[in-house]
C-alpha cells in the first residue's frame, strides 16, 4: 500500500459530479456538466453501509493506490440508499487568472450578454431592437460544456462535433427539447468581457446573440493546455416549443 497522501479537500462541484454519476453519466461528461476543469480525475462506486469507517475500509481494500494519487486533491460525494459515489480530481492549471471560477465566469458572460440584448444595436448591416434577457438552462450548459471540451481536445474552433453532430443535435442529446437553436463559439479570450466583446464585434455572432426568438442559453469554456489558443468557448441559444 502506498504512503497516504495529503487529505483531499471537499468541493461542491465534485459533489454535483458525483450526483451525475448516480444518474449514469460518464465521469468526463459529469465533470463537464458541473464546469470542473479537471487535469486528472477518478471515480469510485461502493455499495453497503454508509458510515465513514466502512466506506474508508472498502476504498482502501479496492482502490488504495488510486485514492492516494497525489494529483487528486479535491473530492465530492453523493449517497443514495446503500450506494455511495465518490469523485476525486485535480484542476487544470489555469492559463488566465480570470477563469479560476467557471460557474462565476458563465454567470458573468450571461450578465454581459443580457446587458447587450437590452440595447438596440447594429450587427453588421442588420439592426436589432432590444431583446428580452436570456435565462440559463442546465441542459444547454451541459451541451455547451461538452462541445467546448470537444473543441479543446482537438484544438479546433468549429461548430461541428468530432462525431459529426451539430449544435441542435447536441442540445437534444443533453435533454433539451427546442423549436429553434443556435450557437456561438470562440477561442483564446481570457475572460468573460473579452469573449462577449468578440461576439459583438462579429456580425454573425452578434446577430445570434441579439436574436429575440431565443429565450434560454448555456455557456461554458474548456481549457486546452499546451495548445494555441489554450481556451475554447461555447454559448448555446434555444427556445422550447
Amino acid at each position: 500500500m502506498p504512503a497516504v497522501a495529503s487529505p483531499a479537500r471537499r468541493h461542491s462541484a465534485l459533489d454535483a459530479a458525483a450526483r451525475e454519476l448516480a444518474r449514469d453519466a460518464k465521469l468526463a461528461d459529469a465533470l463537464a456538466r458541473v464546469g470542473y476543469p479537471a487535469a486528472s480525475s477518478s471515480a469510485f462506486h461502493v455499495r453497503g453501509p454508509r458510515d465513514d469507517a466502512t466506506i474508508r475500509s472498502m476504498l482502501e481494500d479496492r482502490y488504495c493506490e488510486r485514492i492516494n494519487d497525489p494529483k487528486l486533491v479535491e473530492v465530492g460525494v453523493h449517497q443514495s440508499g446503500d450506494d455511495t459515489w465518490i469523485v476525486m480530481a485535480g484542476r487544470t492549471e489555469m492559463p488566465f487568472a480570470a477563469l479560476q471560477d467557471p460557474a462565476g465566469v458563465a454567470r458573468r458572460v450571461l450578465e454581459l450578454v443580457n446587458a447587450a440584448r437590452a440595447e438596440a444595436r447594429r450587427c453588421g448591416r442588420d439592426r436589432f431592437e432590444p431583446a428580452p434577457p436570456l435565462a440559463a438552462a442546465t441542459s444547454l450548459t451541459a451541451a455547451a460544456s461538452l462541445h467546448s471540451l470537444d473543441m479543446a481536445g482537438r484544438g479546433e474552433l468549429t461548430h461541428d462535433g468530432s462525431d459529426g453532430s451539430n449544435s441542435g443535435e447536441r442540445m437534444t442529446r443533453a435533454g433539451y427539447t427546442w423549436q429553434i437553436s443556435g450557437e456561438n463559439v470562440a477561442a483564446g479570450q481570457r475572460d468573460a468581457e473579452a469573449v462577449v466583446a468578440a461576439w459583438l464585434d462579429s456580425p454573425g455572432h452578434c446577430a445570434t446573440l441579439m436574436d429575440a426568438r431565443y429565450t434560454e442559453t448555456g455557456i461554458a469554456f474548456a481549457l486546452a493546455p499546451g495548445k494555441n489558443p489554450p481556451v475554447y468557448w461555447t454559448q448555446d441559444f434555444a427556445a422550447p416549443p
